[in-house]
């Protein structure tokens, strides 16, 4: 825990490197003081099939959506914060993406499991 999913047009995967797009939001996350580096999780998921919304010619077919999952307990302060940092470094990492988001989640710890190593 936490979680950042990096979500993305496939099409990215010939433009740009995935491995350091992970490895930039990963520095990102940790970066943040929010979190006990060994504990950020970073994956990403490609998308073949999607639409954006919109319908006219010339439109771009690239996006990155990240969503952050993280346990309840942040100020609305530190979830901006984490918000703008994860979106800079995004933009950064990717500025011929024009299409970038990034959602910070809260998850319940009540409802959370997780299986740790003994």
């Amino acid at each position: 825990m936490p979680h950042l999913v990096i979500e993305y047009s496939q099409k990215l995967e010939e433009m740009l490197s995935i491995p350091a797009l992970v490895s930039s939001g990963q520095q990102a996350m940790s970066e943040s003081g929010l979190f006990n580096p060994s504990a950020i999780k970073t994956r990403a998921l490609p998308y073949q099939d999607f639409v954006l919304g919109k319908n006219h010619e010339g439109a771009s077919d690239l996006f990155i959506h990240a969503e952050v999952r993280i346990l309840e307990g942040r100020t609305t302060e530190q979830k901006e914060a984490l918000s703008a940092a994860i979106f800079n470094c995004l933009c950064e990492a990717a500025p011929e993406v024009p299409e970038i988001s990034v959602e910070v989640r809260e998850m319940e710890k009540a409802s959370y499991s997780k299986r740790v190593p003994f």
